[in-house]
């Protein structure tokens, strides 16, 4: 999977795809954006509610994923995957 890393500076995020060889899947993490700048408390989508949303099989459909989240109104992503930013 070529890594993938987009700043989405107008919802305040970055997204990230992580390959985990160990757990054989693709991770889709985000991190919220400190005066523009990407921070270092990845985690994944959903992950504060206890499960992983954005955890996949396939690199394909890791990509998916990311351009889902590009594509999708910021209150739409955060309201279908239950993501807290505050």
């Amino acid at each position: 999977m070529t890594p993938l890393r987009v700043t989405l500076s107008d919802r305040g995020i970055a997204v990230r795809n992580v390959v985990d060889d160990m757990a054989d899947s693709y991770r889709v993490e985000y991190t919220l954006l400190s005066d523009g700048a990407v921070t270092d408390k990845w985690t994944v989508f959903g992950g504060s509610v206890g499960y992983d949303a954005s955890v996949f099989s396939t690199a394909a459909a890791a990509h998916a994923f990311v351009e889902r989240v590009r594509t999708t109104s910021h209150d739409d992503i955060l309201a279908e995957l239950a993501v807290d930013t505050d």
